[in-house]
């Protein structure tokens, strides 16, 4: 049987399906990922099929375009019309090429950006289709399940519609991807009801544990939470001579690393965070990730990386500061060390109320609330509470003890089996 893997976005986005799909291919799958030109060779690299997305994702996020949709605005009606922009801007050369690779699966599995769309061209060829998502869409009355719960420290049937709207509103951000879809199948253009039917009904799997979304009562038997979708450790890692003499150099650093977040001004973005570990005091590991976070006047006490595993990294250092990504959160939480989240966009609010929710770190905030003083106060909560230390310790192992990968594996056979 033959699986495509439809990964359109981040790295972030991309990595839980390289996992999954190795984990499937152990199982005697066939299984191709698409994605963008920047992954193709560490997707092959990884002895996976590569499908061409022909999008340069790095390109796309550092554009004026992504720049509005990913730097982090405190309004969120800003932040889903640049992420319309984007999408539209996309959609007639992503609709090609999902029209190119549907003739040759079986299966297909993609989130939420391309969800009605691929389900269309899906159902269109005869294929099935599956949902593979990083963070919970459905709606529920749940808090700790809503990801937009208006009330998230209660159960509520407000929290349930409210999600409900917001997949709505979501219907008007990605109709067009949907529409050059139908076009080019012939068929009628979608509706509302199409869109929240194939949110709401298409099976399921959810790359995130549930002991951090606890799946709620009102979901229904076709959302299955596996558990994080992580890579097996790469055993032969040899980080840079750098990073290895920094470590060894002295206490346990705090990383600090917005991954795929663009931004406008990366040189005064790392100033701030310069400033923060210094009143801190505390030595930092700074990734410059997509931003390009850099400076010419680097302190001895902190060391800027650029790609390093995180499941690597992060157990080595006191804390981790990040933007709140799905995968980052995951890796954050498996490493078992105290994390926090400056929360850019999307479900990145979600996951830093939930680390901090489970005890496990300090406070979130929202990139537009940053300053050097916030930041150095939220090291100091990482770094100076033993309690939160612990807790973070012992809830690293239960997530190490969880098997994503596997479940999902099973779960999808069981729905194709059906």
């Amino acid at each position: 049987m033959r699986i495509l893997l439809f990964g359109f976005g981040s790295r972030g986005d991309v990595q839980p399906l390289v996992a999954l799909g190795k984990g499937l291919r152990e199982a005697g799958y066939e299984v191709s990922v698409a994605a963008a030109r920047d992954f193709r060779a560490w997707i092959e690299g990884e002895g996976l099929t590569y499908a061409l997305i022909n999008v340069d994702m790095e390109a796309a996020m550092q554009s004026e375009i992504g720049k509005n949709w990913l730097g982090g605005s405190n309004n969120s009606r800003a932040e889903m019309q640049a992420m319309k922009h984007m999408a539209d801007t996309f959609a007639s050369s992503v609709s090609d090429d999902i029209l190119a690779m549907l003739p040759e699966v079986d299966v297909v599995v993609s989130g939420v950006l391309t969800m009605e769309s691929l389900a269309t061209a899906a159902r269109f060829y005869g294929k099935q289709y599956l949902l593979g998502l990083t963070a919970p869409f459905a709606p529920s009355a749940s808090g700790s399940a809503g990801m937009q719960a208006l009330l998230p420290r209660s159960t509520s049937p407000i929290n349930r519609w409210w999600g409900y709207a917001i997949e709505a509103f979501l219907y008007g951000v990605l109709k067009n991807v949907s529409v050059t879809m139908r076009t080019r199948l012939k068929l009628p253009p979608p509706t509302r009801a199409d869109f929240l039917r194939a949110i709401n009904q298409t099976p399921t799997l959810l790359s995130a544990s549930p002991l951090v979304v606890p799946p709620p009562p009102d979901w229904g038997s076709h959302i299955r939470v596996t558990g994080y979708w992580f890579d097996a450790a790469p055993v032969d890692y040899q980080p840079p001579a750098d990073l290895s003499a920094f470590l060894e150099a002295g206490e346990p650093p705090v990383y600090i690393g917005f991954g795929s977040m663009s931004n406008r001004d990366p040189q005064a973005t790392t100033r701030l965070l310069l400033d923060a570990l210094k009143q801190s005091g505390r030595r930092g590991v700074i990734h410059s990730g997509w931003a390009g976070l850099h400076a010419e006047d680097v302190p001895p006490d902190v060391l800027l990386v650029k790609h390093v595993p995180h499941d690597w990294l992060f157990p080595r250092t006191a804390g981790v500061i990040h933007h709140g990504g799905a995968g980052t959160t995951g890796a954050g939480l498996r490493a078992g060390v105290p994390s926090a989240v400056v929360a850019h966009i999307g479900d990145q609010p979600y996951w830093g109320r939930r680390i901090h929710e489970l005890g496990v770190g300090a406070a979130p905030m929202r990139r537009h609330e940053l300053t050097a003083e916030r930041l150095a106060a939220t090291i100091r909560a990482l770094t100076g509470d033993a309690a939160v230390s612990a807790r973070a310790a012992a809830f690293g192992e239960r997530i190490r003890a969880e098997d994503g990968v596997g479940n999902a594996v099973k779960a999808l056979g069981e729905v194709v089996r059906r």
